[in-house]
Formats: C-alpha cells, sequence, structure tokens
C-alpha cells in the first residue's frame, strides 16, 4: 500500500465542501480492517457505515454499499445526509496531508477537505 495513506485512520470533520458548503462540521470515522480494506462511519441524522477498499494497482478507493439506519428529520437535515451520502458513495481518492488533513476527490470530480480532531 502507498504510504500516501498512511493515517487515514481516525476521526475527521469536513472543514471545505464547495459544492455543498452546509456539511462543513459534518464528521467522519475511518478505521483500517487490514492493509486495503477500512470502515467509514459518518452521522447526521442517520448513522451510516460502509466499508473502503483501495486498490494499489489504479491507486482507488471503492465503497460498499451504505448500510443506514431510517430516522427522519427536518428537510435541510434529510438534505445533508443524502449530500454526505453521495460523497462517501463517490469516494474516488483519499489523500493524507502532515497526517492532519484528508482530502476526499470523488467520481464526480467533486472535493471535501476534512482536518482530524
Amino acid at each position: 500500500m502507498s504510504s500516501e495513506f498512511t493515517g487515514v485512520d481516525g476521526t475527521w470533520k469536513i472543514i471545505d465542501y464547495p459544492l455543498h458548503p452546509e456539511c462543513v462540521g459534518c464528521k467522519f470515522e475511518i478505521k483500517s480492517e487490514n492493509p486495503n480494506k477500512y470502515r467509514l462511519h459518518a452521522s447526521v441524522i442517520n448513522s451510516m457505515n460502509c466499508s473502503l477498499e483501495y486498490n494499489l494497482e489504479n491507486n482507488e478507493w471503492k465503497t460498499s454499499s451504505i448500510m443506514s439506519t431510517l430516522m427522519a428529520g427536518s428537510p435541510e437535515e434529510m438534505n445533508k445526509e443524502n449530500f454526505i451520502n453521495d460523497l462517501i458513495s463517490n469516494i474516488k481518492r483519499l489523500h493524507v496531508e502532515d497526517e492532519q488533513y484528508l482530502i476526499i476527490q470523488t467520481n464526480n470530480g467533486a472535493t471535501a477537505q476534512l482536518e482530524r480532531f
């Protein structure tokens, strides 16, 4: 596995997501299961969980189907949750900078920056 991905494990908070600025402050937790597979947990209203798998050959990530609880909330919060679900579902690349920042690039060209906390 590329040293670029050392330090992906941790608790992260979105600090910049130009496509959906209302998602700033949303939190993710990423835990290693084995060298190329991780568990991702996020929560807005519902708890969302999936696996992330790293493909060394093409330097890309793939997410499994997202499992989620089924609670309802305000339309604004439900929209935010849909945006986070879309971000997670489309993860293509993860890059850690200075062990403090996580950059997510998606299949549709969006970028989000998260900070370790």
